[in-house]
Protein backbone atom coordinates (compact mmCIF):
# COMPACT_ATOMS: atom_id res chain seq x y z
CA UNK A 1 0.00 0.00 0.00
CA UNK A 2 1.48 3.29 -0.81
CA UNK A 3 2.23 5.38 1.88
CA UNK A 4 2.88 9.49 2.14
CA UNK A 5 4.23 11.55 4.61
CA UNK A 6 2.35 14.51 5.46
CA UNK A 7 4.48 17.33 6.87
CA UNK A 8 1.99 19.83 9.21
CA UNK A 9 3.54 22.88 9.72
CA UNK A 10 1.33 25.78 10.49
CA UNK A 11 -1.92 23.86 9.51
CA UNK A 12 -2.18 22.10 12.49
CA UNK A 13 -5.75 20.90 12.07
CA UNK A 14 -7.86 17.85 10.08
CA UNK A 15 -10.43 19.35 8.79
CA UNK A 16 -9.80 21.43 5.84
CA UNK A 17 -6.16 20.19 5.20
CA UNK A 18 -6.32 19.49 1.69
CA UNK A 19 -2.63 17.73 2.19
CA UNK A 20 -3.96 15.72 4.18
CA UNK A 21 -7.23 15.20 2.23
CA UNK A 22 -5.52 14.53 -1.01
CA UNK A 23 -2.45 11.82 1.13
CA UNK A 24 -5.44 10.19 3.06
CA UNK A 25 -7.43 9.29 -0.50
CA UNK A 26 -4.00 7.47 -2.10
CA UNK A 27 -3.36 5.24 0.96
CA UNK A 28 -1.78 4.78 4.48
CA UNK A 29 -0.46 8.10 5.84
CA UNK A 30 2.16 9.38 8.14
CA UNK A 31 1.71 12.82 9.98
CA UNK A 32 4.60 14.46 10.90
CA UNK A 33 5.61 17.62 12.72
CA UNK A 34 9.59 18.82 12.80
CA UNK A 35 10.50 21.04 15.93
CA UNK A 36 12.93 22.84 14.07
CA UNK A 37 15.42 24.94 16.21
CA UNK A 38 15.82 27.46 13.50
CA UNK A 39 12.02 28.69 14.23
CA UNK A 40 12.74 27.77 17.66
CA UNK A 41 15.52 29.66 18.38
CA UNK A 42 14.55 32.65 15.96
CA UNK A 43 15.04 36.18 17.99
CA UNK A 44 11.23 36.64 17.13
CA UNK A 45 10.13 33.46 18.37
CA UNK A 46 8.13 33.69 22.21
CA UNK A 47 7.94 31.31 24.49
CA UNK A 48 4.57 31.48 25.09
CA UNK A 49 3.91 31.41 21.76
CA UNK A 50 5.60 28.28 21.44
CA UNK A 51 3.29 26.82 24.48
CA UNK A 52 1.12 27.72 22.32
CA UNK A 53 2.12 25.49 19.23
CA UNK A 54 2.99 22.38 21.87
CA UNK A 55 -0.84 22.73 22.99
CA UNK A 56 -2.23 22.55 19.91
CA UNK A 57 0.23 19.98 18.79
CA UNK A 58 -0.73 17.91 21.98
CA UNK A 59 -4.48 18.18 21.16
CA UNK A 60 -4.07 17.17 17.42
CA UNK A 61 -2.43 13.48 18.67
CA UNK A 62 -4.98 13.39 20.42
CA UNK A 63 -7.48 13.89 17.48
CA UNK A 64 -5.12 11.81 15.83
CA UNK A 65 -5.41 8.47 17.70
CA UNK A 66 -9.21 9.32 17.53
CA UNK A 67 -8.66 7.94 13.79
CA UNK A 68 -6.25 4.98 15.06
CA UNK A 69 -3.26 7.15 13.92
CA UNK A 70 -0.73 9.38 15.70
CA UNK A 71 1.13 12.58 15.56
CA UNK A 72 5.14 11.97 14.92
CA UNK A 73 6.96 14.44 16.28
CA UNK A 74 10.67 15.09 15.39
CA UNK A 75 13.65 17.58 16.36
CA UNK A 76 15.83 18.78 14.61
CA UNK A 77 17.05 19.81 10.40
CA UNK A 78 13.82 19.35 8.91
CA UNK A 79 15.81 17.87 5.38
CA UNK A 80 17.57 15.22 8.28
CA UNK A 81 14.58 14.43 9.64
CA UNK A 82 12.51 14.04 6.54
CA UNK A 83 15.01 12.12 4.93
CA UNK A 84 15.63 9.42 8.23
CA UNK A 85 11.38 9.18 8.59
CA UNK A 86 11.25 8.25 4.46
CA UNK A 87 13.92 5.61 5.06
CA UNK A 88 13.09 4.13 8.49
CA UNK A 89 8.83 4.01 7.10
CA UNK A 90 10.09 2.97 3.90
CA UNK A 91 7.66 6.41 2.76
CA UNK A 92 6.91 6.76 -1.05
CA UNK A 93 6.35 10.71 -0.98
CA UNK A 94 5.79 13.63 1.40
CA UNK A 95 2.80 15.70 0.97
CA UNK A 96 3.03 19.61 2.64
CA UNK A 97 1.36 22.98 2.14
CA UNK A 98 3.26 25.72 1.04
CA UNK A 99 4.39 27.75 3.61
CA UNK A 100 5.50 31.73 3.03
CA UNK A 101 5.38 33.51 6.48
CA UNK A 102 9.26 33.56 6.95
CA UNK A 103 12.52 33.54 5.58
CA UNK A 104 13.45 31.15 7.14
CA UNK A 105 10.96 29.15 6.29
CA UNK A 106 11.24 29.65 2.80
CA UNK A 107 15.11 29.06 2.67
CA UNK A 108 14.02 25.83 4.66
CA UNK A 109 11.89 24.57 2.14
CA UNK A 110 14.22 25.16 -0.53
CA UNK A 111 16.82 22.98 1.02
CA UNK A 112 14.42 20.05 1.91
CA UNK A 113 13.49 20.22 -1.56
CA UNK A 114 16.58 20.26 -2.96
CA UNK A 115 18.17 17.49 -0.94
CA UNK A 116 14.88 14.73 -1.27
CA UNK A 117 15.41 15.47 -4.66
CA UNK A 118 18.21 14.72 -4.77
CA UNK A 119 17.67 11.29 -2.76
CA UNK A 120 14.63 10.65 -5.20
CA UNK A 121 11.83 11.01 -2.70
CA UNK A 122 8.84 13.06 -4.39
CA UNK A 123 7.52 16.03 -2.59
CA UNK A 124 4.44 17.59 -3.32
CA UNK A 125 3.84 21.20 -2.58
CA UNK A 126 0.07 21.84 -2.10
CA UNK A 127 -1.49 24.96 -1.60
CA UNK A 128 -3.53 25.52 1.54
CA UNK A 129 -6.88 27.39 0.93
CA UNK A 130 -6.73 30.57 0.05
CA UNK A 131 -3.11 30.63 -0.89
CA UNK A 132 -1.97 31.79 -4.98
CA UNK A 133 1.16 31.54 -6.47
CA UNK A 134 1.20 33.82 -9.58
CA UNK A 135 0.87 37.48 -9.04
CA UNK A 136 -2.38 39.17 -9.81
CA UNK A 137 -3.81 42.61 -9.13
CA UNK A 138 -5.16 42.96 -5.82
CA UNK A 139 -9.14 42.86 -6.86
CA UNK A 140 -8.54 39.46 -8.63
CA UNK A 141 -6.90 38.05 -5.64
CA UNK A 142 -9.96 38.66 -3.74
CA UNK A 143 -12.27 37.97 -5.88
CA UNK A 144 -10.20 34.71 -5.85
CA UNK A 145 -10.31 34.63 -2.23
CA UNK A 146 -13.57 35.05 -2.22
CA UNK A 147 -14.47 32.25 -4.91
CA UNK A 148 -12.24 29.62 -2.30
CA UNK A 149 -13.66 30.55 0.64
CA UNK A 150 -17.51 30.16 -0.89
CA UNK A 151 -16.66 26.50 -1.39
CA UNK A 152 -17.33 23.91 1.72
CA UNK A 153 -14.46 22.91 3.52
CA UNK A 154 -12.84 19.75 2.74
CA UNK A 155 -13.99 17.16 5.59
CA UNK A 156 -11.67 15.58 8.00
CA UNK A 157 -10.99 11.89 7.39
CA UNK A 158 -13.13 9.68 9.20
CA UNK A 159 -10.04 7.15 9.73
CA UNK A 160 -6.50 7.25 8.90
CA UNK A 161 -4.51 3.69 8.06
CA UNK A 162 -0.96 4.93 9.75
CA UNK A 163 2.00 2.30 10.19
CA UNK A 164 3.06 1.20 13.69
CA UNK A 165 6.29 2.17 14.97
CA UNK A 166 9.56 1.60 13.08
CA UNK A 167 12.11 0.19 14.91
CA UNK A 168 13.41 2.18 17.86
CA UNK A 169 10.46 4.64 17.63
CA UNK A 170 10.20 5.87 21.37
CA UNK A 171 6.65 5.43 22.43
CA UNK A 172 6.65 8.04 25.00
CA UNK A 173 4.79 11.09 24.75
CA UNK A 174 5.10 12.28 20.94
CA UNK A 175 4.91 16.27 22.14
CA UNK A 176 7.76 17.77 24.27
CA UNK A 177 7.21 20.20 27.22
CA UNK A 178 8.63 23.46 27.17
CA UNK A 179 10.52 22.39 29.92
CA UNK A 180 12.23 19.56 27.82
CA UNK A 181 12.71 22.55 24.91
CA UNK A 182 15.19 24.05 27.26
CA UNK A 183 12.13 26.93 27.64
CA UNK A 184 10.88 28.56 31.01
CA UNK A 185 7.42 29.47 31.13
CA UNK A 186 6.61 33.03 30.90
CA UNK A 187 3.22 32.90 32.91
CA UNK A 188 1.15 34.14 30.17
CA UNK A 189 -2.73 32.30 29.66
CA UNK A 190 -3.05 30.24 27.03
CA UNK A 191 -6.34 29.39 25.34
CA UNK A 192 -7.00 25.43 25.37
CA UNK A 193 -5.61 24.06 22.23
CA UNK A 194 -7.30 21.98 19.46
CA UNK A 195 -9.69 22.55 16.45
CA UNK A 196 -12.70 21.57 18.86
CA UNK A 197 -11.55 24.16 21.35
CA UNK A 198 -10.75 26.91 18.82
CA UNK A 199 -14.48 26.24 16.95
CA UNK A 200 -16.23 26.17 20.28
CA UNK A 201 -14.82 29.91 21.39
CA UNK A 202 -15.77 30.89 17.97
CA UNK A 203 -19.41 29.10 18.52
CA UNK A 204 -19.74 31.07 21.78
CA UNK A 205 -18.50 34.55 20.72
CA UNK A 206 -21.53 34.46 18.53
CA UNK A 207 -24.52 33.38 20.55
CA UNK A 208 -23.17 36.37 22.88
CA UNK A 209 -24.09 39.53 23.11
CA UNK A 210 -20.47 41.04 22.54
CA UNK A 211 -21.13 39.95 18.69
CA UNK A 212 -23.28 42.77 18.31
CA UNK A 213 -21.04 45.59 19.36
CA UNK A 214 -17.91 43.64 18.20
CA UNK A 215 -17.94 45.78 14.59
CA UNK A 216 -17.23 49.19 16.92
CA UNK A 217 -15.74 47.92 20.46
CA UNK A 218 -12.52 47.08 18.63
CA UNK A 219 -11.38 50.76 19.13
CA UNK A 220 -11.87 50.25 22.88
CA UNK A 221 -9.74 47.60 24.66
CA UNK A 222 -11.68 47.53 27.97
CA UNK A 223 -14.62 46.34 26.48
CA UNK A 224 -12.66 43.01 25.55
CA UNK A 225 -14.36 42.38 23.14
CA UNK A 226 -12.22 40.05 20.71
CA UNK A 227 -13.39 36.78 18.92
CA UNK A 228 -10.47 35.22 20.60
CA UNK A 229 -9.39 32.91 17.90
CA UNK A 230 -6.26 34.45 16.67
CA UNK A 231 -3.97 32.42 18.44
CA UNK A 232 -5.70 29.46 16.78
CA UNK A 233 -5.25 31.43 12.73
CA UNK A 234 -1.64 31.79 13.77
CA UNK A 235 -1.25 28.24 13.22
CA UNK A 236 -4.08 27.26 11.04
CA UNK A 237 -5.64 25.37 13.95
CA UNK A 238 -8.72 26.55 12.34
CA UNK A 239 -9.17 27.52 7.93
CA UNK A 240 -10.45 30.71 7.07
CA UNK A 241 -13.01 28.05 5.25
CA UNK A 242 -14.01 26.43 8.96
CA UNK A 243 -13.92 30.11 10.72
CA UNK A 244 -16.28 31.82 7.93
CA UNK A 245 -18.88 28.59 8.53
CA UNK A 246 -18.47 29.55 12.17
CA UNK A 247 -19.78 32.86 12.19
CA UNK A 248 -22.18 32.82 9.57
CA UNK A 249 -25.08 32.93 11.62
CA UNK A 250 -23.92 36.23 12.45
CA UNK A 251 -25.20 37.22 8.88
CA UNK A 252 -28.85 36.17 9.71
CA UNK A 253 -28.82 38.30 13.13
CA UNK A 254 -29.66 41.60 14.01
CA UNK A 255 -28.04 44.86 12.41
CA UNK A 256 -25.02 45.03 14.68
CA UNK A 257 -24.31 40.94 14.03
CA UNK A 258 -24.86 41.58 10.62
CA UNK A 259 -21.96 44.55 10.75
CA UNK A 260 -19.79 42.03 13.02
CA UNK A 261 -20.09 39.73 10.03
CA UNK A 262 -18.54 41.84 7.95
CA UNK A 263 -15.99 43.19 9.61
CA UNK A 264 -14.59 39.62 10.90
CA UNK A 265 -14.94 38.36 7.40
CA UNK A 266 -12.99 41.63 6.27
CA UNK A 267 -10.36 40.99 8.63
CA UNK A 268 -9.68 37.39 7.66
CA UNK A 269 -9.22 38.58 4.45
CA UNK A 270 -6.89 41.47 5.08
CA UNK A 271 -4.64 38.61 6.92
CA UNK A 272 -4.72 36.50 3.77
CA UNK A 273 -4.02 39.87 1.90
CA UNK A 274 -0.88 40.33 4.14
CA UNK A 275 -0.02 36.76 3.75
CA UNK A 276 0.10 37.20 0.01
CA UNK A 277 1.85 40.78 -0.03
CA UNK A 278 4.90 38.50 2.14
CA UNK A 279 4.90 35.68 -0.45
CA UNK A 280 5.46 38.41 -3.73
CA UNK A 281 7.96 40.20 -0.99
CA UNK A 282 9.60 38.15 1.54
CA UNK A 283 12.55 41.09 1.83
CA UNK A 284 9.09 42.89 3.62
CA UNK A 285 10.02 40.40 6.76
CA UNK A 286 13.72 42.57 7.46
CA UNK A 287 12.99 45.81 5.00
CA UNK A 288 10.56 48.61 4.73
CA UNK A 289 8.48 48.48 1.57
CA UNK A 290 9.82 51.36 -0.17
CA UNK A 291 13.90 51.99 -0.58
CA UNK A 292 13.84 55.59 0.64
CA UNK A 293 12.97 54.54 4.34
CA UNK A 294 15.56 51.85 4.87
CA UNK A 295 18.19 52.18 7.30
CA UNK A 296 21.02 51.04 9.21
CA UNK A 297 18.81 50.81 12.55
CA UNK A 298 21.97 51.59 14.82
CA UNK A 299 20.15 52.97 18.68
CA UNK A 300 22.04 55.39 20.01
CA UNK A 301 22.30 55.23 23.88
CA UNK A 302 19.12 58.03 24.30
CA UNK A 303 17.49 55.08 22.21
CA UNK A 304 18.00 52.83 24.39
CA UNK A 305 16.98 53.96 27.35
CA UNK A 306 13.69 55.17 25.68
CA UNK A 307 13.12 51.66 23.94
CA UNK A 308 13.59 50.22 27.48
CA UNK A 309 11.10 52.34 28.70
CA UNK A 310 8.95 51.68 26.31
CA UNK A 311 8.84 48.11 26.54
CA UNK A 312 8.54 47.96 30.48
CA UNK A 313 6.07 50.58 30.62
CA UNK A 314 7.44 53.38 32.04
CA UNK A 315 7.10 56.34 29.63
CA UNK A 316 4.88 58.68 31.67
CA UNK A 317 2.08 58.24 28.84
CA UNK A 318 -0.65 56.20 30.46
CA UNK A 319 -2.47 54.54 27.84
CA UNK A 320 0.93 53.78 25.78
CA UNK A 321 2.88 51.96 29.23
CA UNK A 322 -1.09 50.37 29.93
CA UNK A 323 -0.65 48.88 26.51
CA UNK A 324 3.28 48.01 27.74
CA UNK A 325 2.34 46.04 30.57
CA UNK A 326 -0.60 44.30 29.14
CA UNK A 327 1.55 42.84 26.11
CA UNK A 328 4.45 41.40 28.72
CA UNK A 329 1.48 39.78 31.10
CA UNK A 330 -0.94 38.26 28.58
CA UNK A 331 0.59 38.18 25.05
CA UNK A 332 -1.79 40.94 23.64
CA UNK A 333 -4.52 38.45 21.90
CA UNK A 334 -7.41 38.90 24.09
CA UNK A 335 -6.50 42.82 25.23
CA UNK A 336 -4.95 44.64 22.77
CA UNK A 337 -7.12 45.68 19.90
CA UNK A 338 -6.23 47.23 16.42
CA UNK A 339 -6.23 50.99 18.10
CA UNK A 340 -4.10 50.52 21.49
CA UNK A 341 -1.24 48.89 19.44
CA UNK A 342 -1.18 51.47 17.05
CA UNK A 343 -1.10 53.48 19.04
CA UNK A 344 1.82 51.95 21.22
CA UNK A 345 3.61 51.54 17.82
CA UNK A 346 3.09 55.11 16.51
CA UNK A 347 4.77 56.35 20.20
CA UNK A 348 7.85 54.58 19.22
CA UNK A 349 8.24 54.68 16.18
CA UNK A 350 7.12 58.69 15.33
CA UNK A 351 7.69 60.04 18.37
CA UNK A 352 10.99 57.74 19.47
CA UNK A 353 12.07 58.21 16.36
CA UNK A 354 13.09 54.37 17.10
CA UNK A 355 13.43 51.90 14.09
CA UNK A 356 9.88 49.75 13.75
CA UNK A 357 11.47 46.82 13.48
CA UNK A 358 12.41 46.95 16.89
CA UNK A 359 9.17 47.24 17.51
CA UNK A 360 8.45 44.36 15.76
CA UNK A 361 10.96 42.16 17.50
CA UNK A 362 9.46 43.04 20.62
CA UNK A 363 5.84 42.37 19.62
CA UNK A 364 6.64 39.03 18.10
CA UNK A 365 8.76 38.09 21.31
CA UNK A 366 5.97 38.28 23.31
CA UNK A 367 2.36 38.12 21.13
CA UNK A 368 0.47 34.55 21.43
CA UNK A 369 -0.82 35.29 17.72
CA UNK A 370 2.14 37.44 16.48
CA UNK A 371 2.21 36.65 12.77
CA UNK A 372 5.32 37.66 10.82
CA UNK A 373 3.43 39.35 7.54
CA UNK A 374 0.22 41.18 9.89
CA UNK A 375 2.69 42.22 12.87
CA UNK A 376 5.75 43.71 10.40
CA UNK A 377 3.77 45.15 7.85
CA UNK A 378 1.81 46.52 10.59
CA UNK A 379 4.28 48.44 12.55
CA UNK A 380 6.22 49.49 9.07
CA UNK A 381 2.34 51.27 8.42
CA UNK A 382 2.38 52.85 11.66
CA UNK A 383 5.93 54.25 10.67
CA UNK A 384 4.92 56.31 8.19
CA UNK A 385 7.03 53.71 6.24
CA UNK A 386 4.91 52.32 3.87
CA UNK A 387 4.03 55.18 2.53
CA UNK A 388 5.42 56.56 -0.97
CA UNK A 389 5.33 59.99 -2.33
CA UNK A 390 6.12 63.30 -0.96
CA UNK A 391 3.02 64.61 0.50
CA UNK A 392 2.01 61.49 2.00
CA UNK A 393 -0.18 61.58 5.73
CA UNK A 394 1.27 59.68 8.03
CA UNK A 395 -0.95 59.35 11.41
CA UNK A 396 0.85 60.32 14.54
CA UNK A 397 -1.73 59.49 17.22
CA UNK A 398 -1.33 61.94 20.29
CA UNK A 399 -0.55 59.75 23.11
CA UNK A 400 -2.07 61.37 25.87
CA UNK A 401 -5.75 62.54 27.07
CA UNK A 402 -6.92 62.38 23.15
CA UNK A 403 -5.83 59.13 22.89
CA UNK A 404 -7.43 58.57 26.62
CA UNK A 405 -10.45 59.93 25.16
CA UNK A 406 -11.01 57.65 21.96
CA UNK A 407 -9.42 54.64 23.57
CA UNK A 408 -10.37 53.78 27.59
CA UNK A 409 -12.30 56.94 27.71
CA UNK A 410 -13.54 55.28 31.66
CA UNK A 411 -9.95 54.40 32.09
CA UNK A 412 -10.74 51.14 33.23
CA UNK A 413 -8.27 49.60 30.74
CA UNK A 414 -5.07 52.12 32.30
CA UNK A 415 -6.14 51.54 35.52
CA UNK A 416 -6.45 47.78 35.39
CA UNK A 417 -2.51 48.16 33.98
CA UNK A 418 -0.99 50.79 36.35
CA UNK A 419 -3.15 50.81 39.50
CA UNK A 420 -0.86 53.50 40.64
CA UNK A 421 -3.39 56.17 38.71
CA UNK A 422 -6.33 54.34 40.43
CA UNK A 423 -7.26 57.16 42.40
CA UNK A 424 -6.88 60.15 39.34
CA UNK A 425 -9.85 60.88 37.58
CA UNK A 426 -10.55 59.87 33.91
CA UNK A 427 -9.46 63.71 32.36
CA UNK A 428 -6.24 63.33 34.35
CA UNK A 429 -5.43 60.04 32.89
CA UNK A 430 -3.87 61.51 29.80
CA UNK A 431 -1.17 63.46 31.55
CA UNK A 432 -1.15 62.47 35.20
CA UNK A 433 0.33 65.39 38.06
CA UNK A 434 3.57 65.11 39.30
CA UNK A 435 3.86 61.59 41.36
CA UNK A 436 6.45 59.30 43.15
CA UNK A 437 4.62 56.46 42.13
CA UNK A 438 4.87 57.03 38.33
CA UNK A 439 7.40 59.10 35.98
CA UNK A 440 6.74 62.32 34.11
CA UNK A 441 6.39 62.11 30.17
CA UNK A 442 9.72 61.13 28.82
CA UNK A 443 8.94 63.29 25.89
CA UNK A 444 7.10 66.31 24.25
CA UNK A 445 4.04 65.53 21.57
CA UNK A 446 4.28 68.41 19.36
CA UNK A 447 8.14 68.42 18.96
CA UNK A 448 8.60 64.92 18.53
CA UNK A 449 5.71 64.92 16.31
CA UNK A 450 7.23 68.13 14.24
CA UNK A 451 10.61 66.05 13.81
CA UNK A 452 9.44 62.97 12.68
CA UNK A 453 7.22 64.33 9.56
CA UNK A 454 10.67 66.54 8.86
CA UNK A 455 12.19 63.04 8.48
CA UNK A 456 9.71 60.97 6.77
CA UNK A 457 9.40 64.19 4.17
CA UNK A 458 12.65 64.11 3.89
CA UNK A 459 13.22 60.46 3.01
CA UNK A 460 10.26 60.60 0.48
CA UNK A 461 11.70 62.98 -1.60
CA UNK A 462 14.00 59.81 -2.71
CA UNK A 463 11.12 58.35 -3.60
CA UNK A 464 10.41 56.91 -7.14
CA UNK A 465 7.69 54.59 -7.97
CA UNK A 466 8.34 51.43 -8.12
CA UNK A 467 11.11 51.75 -5.93
CA UNK A 468 10.88 48.55 -3.67
CA UNK A 469 13.36 47.60 -1.23
CA UNK A 470 15.49 44.53 -3.27
CA UNK A 471 15.74 41.21 -1.26
CA UNK A 472 18.75 41.44 1.34
CA UNK A 473 21.89 39.79 0.38
CA UNK A 474 21.99 38.96 4.53
CA UNK A 475 19.16 37.27 5.15
CA UNK A 476 20.11 37.30 9.53
CA UNK A 477 16.97 37.68 11.28
CA UNK A 478 16.83 41.27 12.35
CA UNK A 479 18.24 41.98 16.38
CA UNK A 480 19.79 38.72 15.96
CA UNK A 481 22.73 40.11 18.02
CA UNK A 482 20.48 41.09 21.16
CA UNK A 483 20.19 37.70 21.97
CA UNK A 484 22.99 34.91 22.68
CA UNK A 485 20.66 31.80 21.74
CA UNK A 486 19.48 33.31 18.53
CA UNK A 487 19.99 30.52 15.85
CA UNK A 488 21.53 31.97 12.47
CA UNK A 489 23.31 29.11 11.57
CA UNK A 490 20.78 28.66 8.55
CA UNK A 491 21.82 32.01 6.78
CA UNK A 492 25.74 32.24 6.88
CA UNK A 493 27.73 31.18 4.21
CA UNK A 494 27.41 32.01 0.27
CA UNK A 495 23.96 33.85 -0.25
CA UNK A 496 24.27 31.42 -3.52
CA UNK A 497 23.02 28.62 -0.61
CA UNK A 498 19.85 31.28 0.69
CA UNK A 499 17.47 30.27 -2.33
CA UNK A 500 13.72 30.84 -1.32
CA UNK A 501 10.99 28.76 -1.74
CA UNK A 502 8.22 30.17 -2.67
CA UNK A 503 10.60 32.17 -4.24
CA UNK A 504 10.70 35.89 -4.29
CA UNK A 505 9.77 38.36 -7.13
CA UNK A 506 12.82 39.29 -9.52
CA UNK A 507 11.64 43.46 -9.06
CA UNK A 508 14.10 44.32 -12.49
CA UNK A 509 12.29 41.75 -14.76
CA UNK A 510 8.62 42.77 -13.68
CA UNK A 511 7.19 44.15 -17.32
CA UNK A 512 4.47 46.95 -16.89
CA UNK A 513 1.81 44.70 -16.41
CA UNK A 514 2.95 43.16 -13.72
CA UNK A 515 4.66 46.41 -11.88
CA UNK A 516 1.12 47.65 -12.00
CA UNK A 517 -0.21 44.34 -10.61
CA UNK A 518 1.70 44.64 -7.93
CA UNK A 519 1.81 47.79 -7.04
CA UNK A 520 -2.05 47.85 -6.74
CA UNK A 521 -1.50 45.91 -3.16
CA UNK A 522 -0.12 48.54 -1.61
CA UNK A 523 -1.09 52.53 -0.79
CA UNK A 524 1.03 54.59 -2.85
CA UNK A 525 0.04 57.69 -0.59
CA UNK A 526 -3.02 58.61 0.64
CA UNK A 527 -3.75 62.25 1.68
CA UNK A 528 -4.78 63.96 4.94
CA UNK A 529 -8.17 62.89 5.51
CA UNK A 530 -8.82 66.13 7.41
CA UNK A 531 -8.55 67.85 4.26
CA UNK A 532 -9.26 65.82 1.38
CA UNK A 533 -12.48 67.86 1.34
CA UNK A 534 -14.50 65.18 2.74
CA UNK A 535 -14.38 65.20 5.76
CA UNK A 536 -13.97 62.47 8.55
CA UNK A 537 -16.32 60.73 10.24
CA UNK A 538 -16.44 60.88 13.75
CA UNK A 539 -18.84 57.72 14.22
CA UNK A 540 -17.28 55.27 16.80
CA UNK A 541 -19.21 52.48 14.60
CA UNK A 542 -16.99 53.70 11.96
CA UNK A 543 -14.11 53.51 13.62
CA UNK A 544 -12.01 49.90 13.13
CA UNK A 545 -13.12 49.54 9.63
CA UNK A 546 -11.67 52.94 8.90
CA UNK A 547 -8.36 52.09 10.96
CA UNK A 548 -8.46 48.96 8.92
CA UNK A 549 -8.86 50.81 5.82
CA UNK A 550 -5.09 52.50 6.29
CA UNK A 551 -3.06 49.12 5.46
CA UNK A 552 -4.15 49.60 2.15
CA UNK A 553 -6.80 48.02 -0.32
CA UNK A 554 -9.97 46.11 0.69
Amino acid sequence: MRLQVVWFRRDLRLGDHPALHQAASEGAVLPLFILDPALLQHPETGVARVGVLLDNLAALDHELKQLASRLLVRWGEPAACLLSVVKAYRADAVLAHVDSERIVGRVRDARVQGQLQQAGVPLRWIEPPGGLEELVPYPAYRRFWHGVMAAEPLPAPGRLLTPPPAAGESTAAAVPSLEALGMVDDGKPRPPGGSAAALQRLQAFCRQEVSSRYYWQLSYPAARASSGISPYLKFGVLSHRQCLRAIAPLRRGDAGRQRSWRQLVSRLRWGAGMAQRFRYLPQLELEPLWRCHRDDAVLRDTQEEMYLRWQEGRTGFPIVDAVSRCLLATGGWRDLNFRSRAIHASFLTNLCGIDWRYGALHYMRHLLDGDCPIDHYQWAMQAGVTAGGTGAWTRIYHPGQVAVNRCDPHGVFIRRWLPELAELTNDQLGLPPAMAAYPPPMLDYETARRDRLRSLEARRQGWTRGSFSPMPDDLTPFGAERFSVAETAWCQGSSHDHTLLPGPLDLASLDAAERRALESWFVMGRPNPSTSGTGRSRSHHNSAARQLSLFGPD
